[in-house]
């Protein structure tokens, strides 16, 4: 094979590959997975049995309970007294000995949830805060042409934004959430490295041909 076609088919192997790396960089979610172990008899690990195991996560993130015991549990959303399990609409893994049940909480808000064979050993919450919103930078008061007053000191600064307060009751349902949705392949940079791979081969090419 000519060494100008060598040299062609690799130009356009790196050009792909720089496509394919900069569109998986953009799909980057930034959400997370937390997992809880799901054991005999209790959730978390064993210094929670007749406790409540709590998991702090963000809104959009996903809970994914695994099952490490050998007896059968489940994972069963509850009223705040753990007596209603499950709720209207609540999550329900139904009665597993091994596995594993994902949930994804896309509201704010405090879930609660207990194995519905070991009703009084079992317990567990899930708080879920709101996405930290990235503060976005002010233009400050303009001064030119203003006479100060006597004793002032300047404009007062910003004061930071609240943090987000969590809800005390238990939130809607959430739906469960799949994977992130694909963005669709660049095109637009896909042809344009095509084309120009394609037409520094050609010259290449020409160069050759024309040195014989």
């Amino acid at each position: 094979m000519p060494r100008i076609v060598l040299v062609f088919i690799m130009f356009l192997a790196v050009a792909f590959g720089c496509v394919a790396f900069w569109h998986s960089g953009r799909d980057a979610s930034g959400q997370t997975t937390t997992t809880v172990a799901v054991g005999d008899n209790f959730f978390c690990d064993s210094s929670f049995s007749f406790g409540v195991c709590d998991t702090n996560i963000t809104a959009g993130d996903t809970v994914m309970w695994q099952w490490v015991g050998s007896a059968q549990h489940s994972v069963t959303q509850c009223d705040q007294t753990f007596t209603t399990c499950p709720t209207l609409g609540g999550f329900d893994s139904g009665f597993m000995t091994s596995g594993t049940f994902s949930q994804t909480f896309n509201t704010p808000g405090v879930f609660y949830y207990r194995c519905n064979i070991h009703t009084t050993q079992m317990h567990g919450r899930i708080n879920v805060v709101a996405q930290q919103a990235t503060p976005t930078a002010t233009a400050g008061p303009t001064t030119a042409g203003v006479t100060p007053t006597p004793g002032q000191t300047g404009a007062p600064g910003q004061t930071a934004a609240p943090s987000p307060v969590r809800s005390a009751a238990p939130a809607a349902v959430p739906q469960t959430g799949g994977a992130p949705t694909d963005r669709g392949t660049p095109w637009a940079l896909l042809v344009t490295a095509s084309g120009a791979a394609l037409i520094i081969g050609s010259g290449a090419l020409a160069v050759r041909l024309r040195r014989r």
